[in-house]
């Protein structure tokens, strides 16, 4: 009996290990996203997940994983987000949904490739210390029309950001 408890204990902690581990590959919604190559950046860990196929300048979907370790409190980071957002672009209607312990900012903007850029950011408490920010972003294709691009409402994106697991480890 204790032989067996002991593999089940065993088989948990390489589950829980293995969700650790720094993704390479991330489920967001139905697709799959594979981390982008891209300089680092001192001021924050950050990571871009792109569609297969796609680079770090020729996207049309991105997901973005940040952590900043000297901030302390989720709900003072996402208001501060959003009066940002709003101050830099004025018209954009960003503002906070709170969901739990999590915050969520959500908003449309003019893309210099025409049509809307839509960003919903995901701000929680980071497991590592500080705060996390999962952004899920959707521009327009320059080789699509507007009426041929599927686009993702923000009930969604919130939805599939609140699926993404505070573990993900961060290549840095």
């Amino acid at each position: 009996m204790r032989k067996l408890s002991a593999l089940i204990l065993g088989a948990v902690l390489a589950l829980l290990s293995a969700a650790a581990l720094k993704a390479q590959t991330l489920k967001f919604g139905e697709e799959s996203f594979s981390l982008s190559s891209k300089d680092a950046d001192a001021q924050k860990i950050e990571n871009d997940f792109v569609l297969p196929g796609q680079t770090e300048t020729n996207w049309t979907q991105k997901v973005v994983i940040s952590r900043f370790p000297s901030a302390n409190d989720v709900n003072v980071f996402a208001n501060n987000l959003c009066l940002t957002i709003n101050n830099q672009r004025p018209g954009t209607g960003a503002s906070v949904t709170k969901v739990g312990a999590d915050c969520y900012v959500a908003y449309s903007t003019a893309s210099a490739l025409g049509g809307q850029l839509n960003m919903v950011h995901r701000i929680l408490v980071d497991p590592q210390g500080g705060v996390r920010m999962y952004v899920f972003v959707q521009r327009p294709s320059a080789s699509k029309s507007a009426s041929d691009q599927a686009t993702i409402s923000r009930d969604d994106s919130i939805h599939a950001l609140a699926r993404l697991s505070p573990l993900i480890r961060l290549a840095q």
